[in-house]
């Protein structure tokens, strides 16, 4: 949390009880905490005085204002996570055990940490955060999307002009057809609305195709913003993304005070 540190927060949190009456540790005797401390940066939102936080941002109702100023943060508290998740593992600890967690806006750079990790993690928690930069995204998202809604349209309307030059000649051929296969008891002949289904499927099928390439697309964003490399296509690149995550926020604090 902003102006804690680890130790401090860590001993806290460790203490804190369950419904129960156990702690965490109680819980879960086996497992290691990991506690960091934020690098000590001046805050613009406390008027440049410093404190320890994972990013400087300027406002907490609106975190996309002068979102310019999180990068730095980010990109330093990103390849500190990263550090100690590859720490854990050259000590013997499985990626599937671990699991990665953050508070407010530890909530909000850690989402950034796992999105930019290259590998699949245990789960993921995130209480009482924003994922930082999602306007951006989100209007990449739209612009890209607009543009392949304009590049289908033309599409459509070349076919559209190609089959008008030969539906004179198809439409006389379909009357003929109906006339000639038309039941008695008014049912539609085997095999009609075929070329609707197949029609929707090539749909289904394309949109699936599409899917894994936004996805790279939005990490790469996400990468490229902090000055990390881009990754590429294969199914590999994105593994962070099949990491389980619970977001949660608390119904009496629409924001987490200062």
């Amino acid at each position: 949390m902003r102006g804690s540190n680890g130790p401090k927060f860590g001993e806290a949190l460790s203490a804190s009880q369950t419904a129960d009456g156990r702690t965490l540790r109680e819980i879960f005797p086996s497992m290691k905490f990991i506690f960091p401390t934020a690098k000590k940066r001046r805050s613009t939102i406390l008027k440049r005085i410093p404190t320890n936080q994972w990013f400087d941002n300027c406002s907490l109702e609106d975190p996309s204002m002068r979102e310019h100023l999180q990068v730095d943060g980010l990109r330093e508290t990103t390849e500190v996570v990263h550090q100690i998740i590859r720490d854990e593992v050259s000590s013997g600890i499985s990626l599937s055990n671990i699991i990665l967690r953050g508070l407010s806006q530890g909530c909000a750079s850690s989402i950034y940490a796992l999105l930019t990790f290259d590998k699949k993690l245990g789960a993921y928690i995130g209480m009482s955060g924003w994922f930082p930069f999602v306007k951006k995204e989100e209007d990449e998202d739209e612009e890209e999307s607009d543009k392949e809604e304009e590049s289908e349209e033309e599409e459509s309307d070349e076919e559209e002009e190609n089959d008008e030059e030969e539906s004179d000649e198809e439409e006389s051929e379909e009357e003929e057809g109906r006339d000639e296969t038309i039941h008695d008891d008014g049912e539609a002949p085997i095999g009609a609305g075929r070329n609707e289904k197949t029609t929707s499927s090539t749909l289904n099928s394309t949109n699936a195709s599409k899917a894994p390439l936004k996805a790279i697309k939005a990490l790469n964003f996400l990468r490229e913003n902090i000055d990390f490399p881009p990754i590429g296509s294969t199914a590999d690149s994105w593994l962070s993304l099949k990491t389980l995550a619970f977001l949660g926020h608390g119904e009496e604090n629409e924001k987490v005070s200062v």
